[in-house]
């Protein structure tokens, strides 16, 4: 790995860990303006994608803060995906704040960065077509 890619690797990890924390600022301070994330449509009443700072804000609201009482996301993996994307395999862990239930998920984010923010998250619901995905050239 270079040292672009372990510091891409380390930064990624580290919004993860907001994730965890529940850190929208933080979060919001490494997204480029015109970010896109593309969700893998693994729960109902998310949209296909989300635009933009004011998109991820509508995203955490809906998903983050409204349903889950707890949320955490474990890194399984993490690793670059050629010269501007990091692959993180993640299990997802639920409280619902309604039913109580716990919900424990596999999924994965393929994170593209321009320069030092994050351009576009591709989330998916499959850890190896996140992995084609990943090893495919555009």
């Amino acid at each position: 790995m270079t040292a672009s890619d372990t510091d891409r690797v380390e930064r990624y990890r580290e919004a993860l860990d907001a994730w965890n924390r529940r850190d929208l600022v933080w979060i919001l301070e490494q997204v480029a303006p015109d970010f896109e994330f593309n969700t893998a449509q693994i729960f109902p009443g998310t949209e296909p994608v989300y635009r933009g700072r004011d998109g991820m804000v509508e995203f955490w609201t809906s998903f983050i803060e409204e349903p889950w009482a707890l949320f955490r996301l474990d890194v399984d993996e993490i690793e670059p995906a050629g010269d501007d994307r990091v692959l993180a395999l993640i299990t997802f862990h639920g409280t619902e704040r309604g039913s109580g239930e716990d919900v424990t998920l596999r999924y994965a984010h393929l994170a593209t960065y321009r320069g030092d923010e994050v351009a576009r998250i591709d989330a998916f619901a499959d850890w190896d077509q996140a992995r084609a995905a990943a090893s495919a050239t555009d």
